[in-house]
């Protein structure tokens, strides 16, 4: 996939069924560009087994990203994973102004507001998440943000923002419009009865 026009990343939901994900995982990683384990009752090292059922299943140690994994010095000794991804949480527990990372990790950071944004660019993040943009089934009954507020962050950074919530085929154009480098979902996947018809039609959304 050619990550560097538009990115589409598919986040785990959640709901710790480590066989039903890597199935789908395996069946829908040709249709994106990164697929991210984001179970934040794992602990590191269950997550990192996680991502080794990917890799053992035949996903490409490149499109696996580990959300919420703070120990950096731990995962700089994984010959295959480099790509990270942390929540505000995540943030609060790091010191000083610089993450300090290796040249081969990529890091994402999810942020909510302007003031998020900024702060994770000056502190060295490689792309943002951002939403939730539209009406997501993981936020019920929270009011989303929109696309005025997704082009604010884009015109604001210089870093990729990839936007996420109620992502589907039929926002996708307007998310582009909006300054955004890629889209994230959750629902838009791993809730689809055709989880891979599912990719394909985001991928085909993007490709138009």
């Amino acid at each position: 996939m050619n990550s560097l026009s538009f990115e589409l990343h598919a986040v785990s939901p959640g709901i710790g069924d480590e066989q039903r994900f890597v199935k789908i995982a395996t069946d829908v990683w040709p249709w994106l560009d990164y697929i991210h384990i984001r179970e934040k009752h794992l602990t590191s090292e269950q997550k990192i087994q996680w991502a080794y059922s990917l890799l053992y299943a035949g996903i490409p140690a490149d499109r696996i990203v580990i959300n919420g994994l703070c120990e950096l010095n731990e995962l700089e000794k994984q010959v295959f994973f480099q790509r990270i991804h942390w929540g505000q949480s995540n943030m609060a527990t790091i010191q000083g102004s610089s993450l300090k990372k290796s040249d081969r990790l990529r890091l994402g950071i999810s942020v909510h507001s302007l003031h998020e944004a900024r702060v994770a660019e000056e502190r060295g993040a490689d792309y943002l998440f951002y939403g939730h943009v539209f009406s997501s089934s993981s936020k019920p009954g929270s009011k989303p943000r929109g696309i005025s507020a997704l082009s604010e962050i884009c015109s604001a950074v210089s870093i990729p923002v990839i936007a996420i919530g109620g992502i589907g085929p039929a926002n996708i154009a307007a998310v582009r419009a909006a300054g955004a480098s890629g889209a994230a979902v959750i629902s838009s996947i791993w809730a689809s009865d055709n989880p891979e018809r599912a990719a394909a039609a985001l991928r085909q959304a993007i490709e138009r």
